[in-house]
């Protein structure tokens, strides 16, 4: 089976320590206890105002510990973080690039969609680029990426739809952020989330915006040919669709599809 790089640089962190799972359970969004049965774990680290400021994946380590996937352009920020909230907990926050990868194409099944490619962390080595077909498949399966679809504090958990994609917990104990999602969620007052448009020409450009009549309703995201992800506020959608007013981008009609909210 032929394996690849992901489309965007990642760096592999390794969270080991008697304290490991302790320590990771009280900051991430999803329930590392899980990992007992799970072989790959997505999940995020916010800010006590609920934000997202960084996804990743966690997966077992046979060593002991857990491996941390996460997007390279942030890295250095999340260990800041992570070694912030260490204080005398016995872990260590160790960087692992240098010898270690991720590699897409075998090894687990990403949580986020049975559509994606299996990933999976290897000995560095030279590996040749993600296919064109791999972001295609992204955005067809209505996934988001962090630095291909948001960044640091833009967005929360739900707008990303990190709830619909087994990246959230609500039944496990407290995290940083949790106040906030768990709110959302019991108030009925997530009313953003990454949808799939499609259009009868090439999408128009990342931040585009996307109307009904005046009214704006969000804007596009990372794109491939006529299908692209955009955030845009579900409410503003229903009733422009009720009221029967066109949505377009860029002068150009699109075709929007939600998210299965069922979880």
């Amino acid at each position: 089976m032929s394996i690849f790089a992901p489309p965007r640089r990642r760096s592999v962190l390794a969270i080991t320590g008697e304290d490991a799972t302790d320590f990771l359970q009280g900051l991430v969004t999803n329930d590392v206890a899980r990992l007992a049965n799970d072989d790959l774990m997505y999940a995020a680290l916010l800010s006590p105002q609920g934000k997202v400021l960084h996804v990743f994946f966690i997966s077992n380590r046979d060593s002991g510990g857990y491996w941390l996937d996460c997007l390279e352009e942030n890295n250095a920020d999340l260990m800041r973080r992570l070694r912030m909230f260490r204080l005398r907990a016995k872990v260590d926050i160790d960087d692992m690039s240098e010898t270690h990868m991720v590699a897409l194409g075998a090894g687990f099944t990403d949580p986020r969609s049975p559509e994606l490619s299996k990933r999976t962390i290897i000995p560095r080595a030279d590996l040749p680029p993600a296919p064109p077909d791999y972001e295609q498949n992204r955005i067809t399966a209505g996934v988001p990426d962090q630095g291909a679809d948001f960044g640091m504090e833009e967005v929360f958990a739900s707008d990303i739809n990190m709830d619909l994609q087994q990246g959230v917990a609500y039944r496990k104990g407290c995290y940083v952020g949790q106040e906030v999602v768990s709110r959302m969620k019991r108030r009925g007052t997530i009313r953003k989330r990454i949808v799939l448009a499609k259009f009868d020409s090439p999408a128009p450009e990342f931040g585009t915006d996307i109307m009904a009549g005046e009214a704006r309703l969000g804007d596009v995201r990372s794109s491939v040919g006529g299908q692209a992800l955009a955030l845009i506020r579900t409410d503003r959608l229903q009733s422009a669709q009720k009221a029967g007013t066109p949505i377009t981008a860029n002068g150009t009609t699109l075709h929007i599809t939600l998210p299965e909210t069922e979880i």
